[in-house]
């Protein structure tokens, strides 16, 4: 066998090895709906902590994330962020390093009064991170509660 026909064998198996690998790592992602769950707590979000959920379309919201492990997750206790700069809450130009006039929003004061649960797609559900206590979102949320019991 020539060693060029070697070569190109060795590549065809490598790529077959490769593709079958990225297969079982869709199938994994897509057996597990996004993988939204969280060791800690037994597959869903710690009830008493707060999350970050990153949306596909842009959209970020704070509050207490559950998995329910079904097609949606639900989210209750819900905030968002809301620029008074033209609507924009981050700059598309990394070079702008303004600090966007933001003001944190309790959902529900909307003028349609959307209940304060939110049942999202897995699909739309980029990630989801904790929040931390001493950080500017949780402070926040913590002096809404404080002056709206």
């Amino acid at each position: 066998m020539s060693e060029a026909r070697v070569n190109r064998a060795k590549n065809g198996l490598i790529a077959v090895l490769v593709l079958s690998l990225i297969a079982v790592g869709a199938y994994f992602m897509v057996s597990n709906k996004g993988g939204i769950t969280s060791e800690k707590s037994g597959g869903t979000s710690a009830s008493d902590k707060y999350q970050a959920v990153f949306l596909t379309n842009g959209q970020v919201y704070f509050g207490k994330l559950e998995d329910g492990g079904g097609d949606y997750v639900k989210l209750t206790d819900i905030y968002y962020l809301q620029s008074k700069d033209q609507g924009k809450v981050q700059p598309k130009d990394s070079a702008d390093t303004s600090q966007p006039n933001l003001t944190l929003i309790k959902l529900g004061k909307e003028l349609h009064a959307p209940a304060d649960e939110m049942n999202i797609s897995r699909e739309q559900v980029l990630f989801w991170e904790d929040i931390t206590d001493d950080g500017k979102v949780m402070k926040a949320i913590k002096e809404y509660k404080a002056t709206n019991k």
